[in-house]
């Protein structure tokens, strides 16, 4: 009977020990463009149906902490929701690994740099990565539905704007393009060189949208980590915007 008990108990504590090291931490300060801290901002860590599976927001500092388990997640993102489609868009990472501690520091004005997708195009040696992405721009976008005559406060709070279009199937809200020096592409904290930037037209919900391909050669830093972390800001020149995102590839 007492070797039934201790056996129970050193169960017990074996699975909560385990249910412990499944769970790590993910942190950062969130800022604008200027370093200025950023507070209440709602940041969210998301699966792929986009539901909504942890969620913390910004103290006074701009500092955040969440609390998950272990695993790669869809997206996170951030945003003071009283600032979104108002005064700013949001800041998105991509294809988050959580298998340890990490560290996403959140960077977000005007120019929103949504779905991010990187891969590597099939020569060899792999010396490239092939990184997709499609900017929006605030002051396109208000500029787009004032056009459309679509009511302000009904913009600021929809789902997906695009809906709120009439028979216009083009949503054209990035910038009209975008050169080498309006761009930076990080890997691992090492700027990556540009060697191509080609327009896209991206079809979505029964419109079109503009994104661009970026091709940029891995700089040779020597991570040890399992995942290339990519960085990409852009300053427009055409709006004066400037918008942030990062994106996570396994090597």
């Amino acid at each position: 009977m007492i070797r039934i008990k201790h056996v129970c108990l050193f169960t017990i504590v074996f699975l909560t020990f385990s249910s412990c090291k499944e769970q790590y931490i993910i942190s950062g300060k969130v800022t604008d463009f200027s370093g200025s801290p950023l507070d209440s901002v709602t940041v969210r860590l998301k699966n792929r149906a986009f539901n909504d599976l942890y969620e913390t927001r910004s103290d006074s500092a701009g500092n955040y902490t969440l609390k998950v388990k272990k695993g790669n997640y869809y997206c996170l993102y951030a945003i003071k929701l009283s600032d979104y489609r108002v005064t700013r868009l949001e800041y998105w990472a991509w294809n988050v690994p959580v298998y340890g501690n990490l560290v996403i520091n959140p960077q977000y004005d005007k120019m929103e740099i949504y779905g991010v997708n990187v891969f590597e195009p099939q020569v060899t040696p792999q010396e490239t990565y092939m990184i997709y992405f499609r900017p929006m721009s605030l002051f396109k976008g208000i500029q787009l539905m004032e056009a459309q005559k679509v009511d302000k406060k009904a913009y600021e709070q929809a789902k997906r704007t695009e809906e709120l279009l009439n028979e216009d199937k083009i949503v054209d809200i990035s910038p009209a393009t975008i050169t080498a020096g309006e761009l930076s592409v990080e890997i691992n904290g090492t700027k990556a060189r540009i060697v191509g930037i080609n327009k896209i037209s991206e079809y979505g919900r029964g419109k079109i949208m503009y994104g661009y391909m970026v091709q940029v050669v891995k700089p040779g830093n020597n991570e040890k980590s399992k995942y290339d972390r990519i960085s990409i800001t852009l300053h427009s020149a055409e709006t004066g915007e400037t918008g942030k995102s990062e994106a996570f590839i396994k090597k």
